[in-house]
């Protein structure tokens, strides 16, 4: 079968942004292609809709494999796998499930018996999909899947459910009904012409409880699966994580440099904090502080980053461009505290034995009362939205039921693989490389034996960060649990914010019938009126209705628009 089209080389140098996003794919590829019987026309659509120019690595009947920029190529007998975006780094594979876990790597492998199509273990990368007839086609990003043909896609409204009660869509769910993403440890394999999905269990899963193991062995963990280089920069926060890998990496390289940024919290505790530590640490400190209108001028880019699946992050874009800018790698702590700290933990989880009640705990912990202790929504949206993320959340943890490490496992494939990996990956990345040293499947290993019971109040992280360096770890945190002082202006709270968020949602048909008519009144006042705790609640739900408006608008031509399915079937 003839290979379609494709955009290469020089013709191609003005589609090397990513649409209003503006993402340039320097350090990491994006991929696309198609496993199974595909076709033509679909193949071509699919790349005309890339979103750079790409070449094309697979060429057969039954796979095809395009990407922008070079893949890591490996061989093993009687394979040939390419790997890409690689966020750990382990002994050559010898088959999909080693590059999937020991890179923590998506990819494919290639050889007379089977191709097999794979993420990495933890699910962190993006790998896209839809199935049409007997072939899956896949990307690194959503839209030219949306695009690749002229079907009109469907709400997913589980997704949108779990995007306001986890703040993104978890499990294989996307905004789109028909697009799916590829599950941690899975793989789309075709054996004898037929596909199916196959998944293995990586080998922290066999990790056990052990009590003996300390601090200073799990630091000494993290330290091992350290890659930075001499250039390398760090994301300094007022935090443990960056902390911790601030002083492991400083133990390397006597020259270093550090960013801080503010986080738009209204108190800057972050810019506050990091400076003495960058100074303790002998480290060049950079700080940015984004100007009054920053928030409305980067939210469009932000959301287009990370496809409308996450209401975070664009308070980290004005330093993102900065560091594209300077195109140094950069040494960035996501996960740490999922692994060693118990956030979003409460005393009734901890002591909790019995499965199902340990995922109730979790759950409630994770949504936090956006959906339960909601009047802004009508009773039967609210209703069916909690059900709905129930049934989800159970199904995405489902395979850490009973594991001594289930909590910790659960935090990390739902809030931090779907919503927090965002940031690293779409917002600081792919124009630069992101170093995620807690991703390694070494430390990942040493955050399953330690017992829930020693991280709660962070007491295991704070022993880990004392026994790195005890100087530093003394210098003040955000995590010390001092009193807070009342929160000052935020970006994202401005008026002219404000407004842009109300416009999106008054102008939404769809997201406006799924508030009671009080709802909408409480919500859509610019003021946010009301006490400290229901401004926030008000303005969490504004934030989901705008980033779900905005989302409509912007696929509108290629959506079947219907309003909520129970208000369908009940007319």
């Amino acid at each position: 079968m003839r290979l379609p089209q494709i955009r290469v080389g020089s013709s191609a140098m003005n589609a090397s942004e990513d649409g209003e996003s503006g993402i340039r794919y320097r350090a990491r590829p994006f991929v696309c292609g198609a496993i199974g019987n595909w076709t033509p026309p679909l193949v071509a659509g699919l790349t005309e809709h890339a979103p750079t120019a790409l070449s094309a690595f697979v060429g057969r009947d039954d796979f095809v494999l395009f990407g922008s920029g070079r893949t890591d190529r490996w061989r093993a007998t009687g394979s040939v796998g390419h790997r890409w975006g690689a966020l750990a780094s382990g002994p050559p594979p010898r088959h999909w499930r080693d590059a999937s876990e020991g890179w923590m790597s998506a990819g494919a492998e290639i050889n007379e018996a089977y191709v097999a199509l794979h993420a990495d273990a933890l699910g962190m990368q993006d790998l896209y999909y839809r199935r049409i007839g007997d072939a899956v086609y896949f990307a690194g990003r959503m839209e030219p899947l949306v695009d690749m043909d002229d079907a009109r896609l469907g709400i997913n409204w589980g997704a949108w459910a779990s995007t306001l009660a986890l703040t993104a869509p978890i499990g294989e769910d996307t905004p789109f009904a028909e697009i799916r993403r590829l599950r941690a440890a899975n793989a789309w394999v075709l054996r004898d012409g037929r596909l199916s999905l196959e998944s293995f269990e990586p080998s922290w899963m066999a990790e056990e409880l052990d009590p003996a193991f300390g601090a200073a062995d799990a630091v000494d963990a993290v330290a091992g699966s350290l890659r930075s280089t001499r250039r390398t920069v760090i994301a300094l926060s007022g935090g443990w994580d960056s902390r911790l890998l601030g002083i492991l990496a400083r133990r390397r390289h006597s020259r270093m440099r550090a960013w801080t940024t503010s986080p738009d919290d209204g108190r800057d505790h972050d810019v506050e904090y990091a400076g003495p530590v960058a100074e303790a640490l002998g480290m060049k400190h950079h700080v940015l502080i984004p100007d009054a209108g920053a928030w409305v001028s980067e939210h469009a880019a932000v959301r287009r980053r990370v496809e409308f699946q996450t209401v975070h992050h664009t308070w980290l874009m004005p330093l993102a461009r900065a560091l594209h800018r300077d195109g140094a790698p950069l040494l960035d702590g996501l996960a740490g505290d999922v692994l060693f700290k118990a956030s979003f933990v409460s005393d009734a989880l901890v002591d909790e034995r019995d499965p199902e009640l340990q995922r109730q705990w979790l759950w409630e912990g994770l949504e936090d009362g956006r959906l339960r202790a909601d009047d802004l929504l009508r009773p039967a949206v609210a209703d069916s939205f909690i059900d709905i993320n129930r049934d989800a959340f159970k199904a995405a943890v489902a395979p850490f039921a009973g594991h001594s490490a289930a909590v910790t496992l659960g935090k990390l494939h739902t809030r931090a693989a779907r919503s927090i990996a965002s940031s690293p990956l779409w917002v600081l990345g792919p124009e630069i490389n992101v170093e995620l040293p807690f991703l390694h499947p070494d430390v990942l290993k040493a955050a399953v034996r330690v017992p829930l019971s020693s991280k709660v109040n962070g007491e295991f992280y704070r022993r880990m960060v004392e026994a790195a360096d005890p100087r530093i770890a003394a210098l003040p945190s955000t995590n010390d649990g001092r009193p807070l002082a009342p929160a000052g202006a935020r970006r994202q709270t401005s008026p002219e914010s404000l407004k842009v968020l109300t416009d999106h949602v008054r102008s939404c048909e769809i997201v406006m019938g799924l508030f009671s008519p009080e709802g909408r009144e409480a919500m859509l006042d610019a003021a946010l009126r009301g006490p400290g705790s229901a401004r926030r609640r008000k303005f969490k739900m504004l934030t989901w209705a705008s980033l779900f408006a905005d989302w409509l608008q912007h696929y509108r031509s290629k959506l079947v628009l219907e309003d909520f399915p129970m208000d369908r079937a009940a007319r």
